[in-house]
């Protein structure tokens, strides 16, 4: 769990005009830390959506720097500190935005615990559910490698579930979730920088109440229950036999984003490491010939 520190800070960027209920357009800004610690001016640059209601004060605010989107929900409500960590946070993608009831293998989903990410179900189905688990505690599919490979090696992080400290709008402790999603590598960046996307956290305001949730869009508000687990949590309100099924808001429900001013991939970077590997080959390949050369002549 991380404990913040009191901070000064700026005010966030206000809502642009181009935005809409359940339409958003990402600025290109400074990169973040994405650690659960909320430096000042942080954010100042990033878009602020207002997720407030009559019952919850939370902010969501969104930004790129060319390499990661960046999402942190302020969660300014919710000020009891779960301490079996069942304050979580997900930020889903539907990269091809084709919606549909059901999240499909477009669908991706990015746990705020920091070392989850989800595929819809398509043909690697899990049982009694709609997700897979591409990255976490068990071993990646063979047949999904290629889809985890970049979010590996620290290109996905996220703060963890249950990040609890102050910020701009609070000084009060309550729960912050940052996560950091790559933009490069997979088909994110197929998809013209225009995907449907969704914010959700469902975060106990008190022991065994999960009525705290925060959501956007608001079309999605009514579809998530607040107690959604991917990993397979029986949901009570409304009962649901089987874990996951219909606890997540569909992707029909999602709203669209769309991530302006994004430079172009220098000719040669998107196979960087595969150069650097056949580099390698070739190095051991020529030591193994003169190795074996030099052993004939002795």
């Amino acid at each position: 769990m991380l404990f913040l520190l009191p901070l000064s800070f700026v005010g966030a960027a206000d809502v642009s005009p181009q935005q809409t209920a359940w339409e958003i357009t990402v600025p290109r800004a400074s990169s973040a830390e994405s650690d659960g610690y909320i430096k000042p001016s942080e954010y100042d640059d990033a878009l602020e959506i207002d997720l407030s209601n009559a019952t919850w004060e939370a902010y969501l605010y969104l930004k790129h720097d060319g390499k990661y989107l960046y999402v942190f929900l302020d969660h300014v409500s919710d000020t009891f500190h779960h301490k079996a960590g069942y304050d979580n946070c997900w930020a889903a993608i539907d990269s091809l935005s084709d919606g549909g009831e059901a999240p499909k293998e477009d669908d991706y989903m990015f746990h705020s615990s920091g070392h989850h990410v989800y595929l819809g179900d398509g043909p690697y189905q899990i049982t009694n559910g709609q997700w897979e688990e591409l990255i976490g505690h068990g071993e990646t599919h063979a047949d999904l490698a290629d889809k985890a490979e970049p979010f590996q090696e620290g290109r996905y992080i996220a703060s963890g579930p249950g990040a609890f400290g102050v910020s701009q709008n609070s000084l009060d402790p309550h729960s912050i979730f940052e996560i950091r999603i790559p933009l490069r590598g997979w088909e994110f960046e197929e998809a013209n920088w225009t995907v449907g996307f969704c914010v959700a956290a469902g975060s106990p305001g008190t022991e065994g109440d999960f009525l705290a949730k925060v959501v956007w869009p608001d079309t999605a508000y009514a579809n998530f229950t607040g107690d959604f687990y991917a990993g397979g949590v029986e949901t009570m309100d409304p009962f649901v036999f089987e874990p996951q099924e219909g606890s997540f808001p569909p992707p029909s429900t999602w709203g669209t984003l769309t991530l302006v001013d994004v430079p172009p991939l220098e000719p040669g970077t998107e196979d960087y490491w595969l150069y650097i590997a056949i580099v390698v080959v070739v190095v051991v390949v020529i030591i193994a010939a003169v190795v074996l050369l030099l052993r004939k002549r002795g």
